[in-house]
């Protein structure tokens, strides 16, 4: 694996931004209202949420549609980029057993892509703090902190994935289990606070918890998270980044005969 991809007039880089925008069109290609999805669906699902769970969780959270969204915007930018990331090699097969092309251009790819909707999610974060009034603090610039190592995190396993998939095609079937179930336990929708201490301290060892928990406290609440969960959770995503870049050059020269 090269930064070709990242270098302008090298044909890696052209390979990638043509990826990037066939990934980020063909999710809108067939809907009436395309792009604009990408606002109304998290702002539809706050908007149920808030009404079933604000009133519950009152005590708990200040302003359950921020609180919401800036939980959402994280699992959704994990779940959506792993799993492309996942059926990139498998996908583009046909591409593949014909030319030689750097197999990992297309996981990255995708999950750039991924990464744009990502940020649209953003922009509805910033508007629905503007409407229900919610401070903007200094402290909501590093949350660029967060968000980078959850990039990190999601190149390392959607490679890890997209090995794994073109050998065991169930393991799509069972990783879209294990992302609703990791949704559930990263504390989306409702307070960390109501989940008994003797399982919240194993939910407080999950990394996508943990950057979660970090981008609320930068944007949310204004303050700094502790210095032990930022270090914990960047160099537990640097580990799996490594691993995941092992592991995709130790078998992507093979994979051609498992397309």
């Amino acid at each position: 694996m090269t930064f070709d991809l990242l270098k302008k007039g090298t044909s890696e880089n052209f390979l990638f931004k043509q990826i990037v925008r066939k990934n980020f069109t063909a999710k809108y290609k067939d809907s009436v209202l395309g792009i604009l999805w990408s606002f109304f669906n998290p702002l539809i699902t706050m908007i149920l949420l808030t009404a079933i769970f604000s009133a519950i969780f009152a005590r708990n959270i200040e302003n359950y549609p921020v609180y919401f969204l800036s939980g959402r915007c994280i699992i959704d930018f994990f779940n959506h980029g792993t799993k492309i990331a996942m059926n990139s090699v498998k996908k583009n097969s046909g591409i593949l057993n014909k030319v030689y092309v750097p197999k990992y251009i297309f996981a990255v790819g995708g999950i750039t892509s991924e990464f744009i909707n990502f940020l649209i999610s953003l922009i509805i974060l910033v508007a629905i703090m503007v409407v229900t009034k919610a401070p903007f603090y200094p402290t909501s610039i590093l949350a660029i902190i967060p968000v980078l190592t959850l990039f990190i995190l999601i190149i390392g396993v959607g490679l890890i994935l997209a090995i794994i998939c073109t050998k065991f095609t169930d393991i799509k079937y069972l990783y879209t289990i294990f992302t609703t179930l990791l949704m559930y336990a990263c504390a989306v929708f409702y307070p960390i606070e109501i989940v008994p201490m003797g399982i919240r301290k194993y939910m407080e060892l999950n990394p996508v918890y943990g950057i979660i928990a970090q981008f609320r406290e930068f944007v949310m609440y204004g303050t700094i998270p502790s210095t032990k969960l930022m270090v914990s959770t960047l160099l537990f995503s640097i580990i799996i980044f490594i691993i995941g870049i092992i592991i995709f050059k130790k078998y992507q020269d093979k994979l051609t005969l498992d397309l």
